[in-house]
């Protein structure tokens, strides 16, 4: 009988024990999370305030706590972009596309970075990725018309740019692309024409385009 009523105690306290430390195990998973959550809060923050460096460390330390979470390492590749340090990013966003191939950041932002170390043709895959999964987005279009621009393929340039305006009409990158494109073309008329147009909704195009179009054709009427 004592042996009986002393195993139960013991099974008791080891119930006791195992819920005490459950109890606990969530605790420290909800502050593990929340401090995460205002991490990744800060390092957005960080890069809107430039501070792109300090926004690259935190997000790697917001990492090592969430090993798994793909868009910490998204927002790590992206603050290493804006820190210059393009290399670095596309090892993290190669890692986040393994956590989760379905992020149109991460792929908009990998093709950009891609873009930045001079490999068009591979960026032109990422974006076509991100457009597969926001068939919508307008900076992805113009991103790719960049890298078609860049390779001297001026008329897949000009309708990826031109499908970009059709999704957001105050596309800023893809006005001014898509007036070199035209450029290139030799077709003059139809730049002056995007100037027009970028001017009617008060979009800037930078004046050494302008000034290339002007001396090659002045501006009509």
């Amino acid at each position: 009988m004592m042996n009986q009523m002393r195993v139960h105690k013991e099974q008791k306290q080891l119930a006791a024990e195992q819920t005490q430390k459950r109890t606990e195990d969530k605790q420290n998973r909800q502050e593990t999370k929340a401090q995460f959550v205002e991490m990744m809060v800060q390092v957005q923050e960080l890069n809107a305030l430039g501070k792109h460096a300090e926004a690259a460390k935190l997000a790697s330390q917001a990492v090592a706590l969430e090993p798994r979470n793909a868009k910490a390492r998204t927002w790590w590749g992206l603050s290493l972009v804006k820190a210059g340090k393009t290399l670095e990013a596309l090892e993290k966003f190669d890692q986040s596309s393994r956590l989760d191939p379905n992020q149109t950041k991460n792929y908009y932002y990998w093709g950009l970075a891609l873009l930045l170390d001079g490999h068009s043709e591979q960026a032109i895959d990422k974006f076509e990725n991100a457009l597969l999964l926001d068939p919508e987005n307008s900076k992805a279009y113009a991103s790719w018309g960049v890298a078609l621009n860049q390779l001297g393929k001026y008329d897949e340039a000009i309708k990826r740019l031109q499908e970009a305006l059709a999704q957001n009409s105050f596309n800023q990158q893809a006005y001014g692309v898509l007036v070199d494109a035209h450029f290139h073309k030799g077709q003059y008329q139809q730049a002056w024409e995007v100037v027009a147009r970028a001017h009617k909704n008060k979009i800037t195009i930078s004046q050494a385009s302008l000034k290339r179009l002007s001396d090659a054709s002045p501006k009509p009427g």
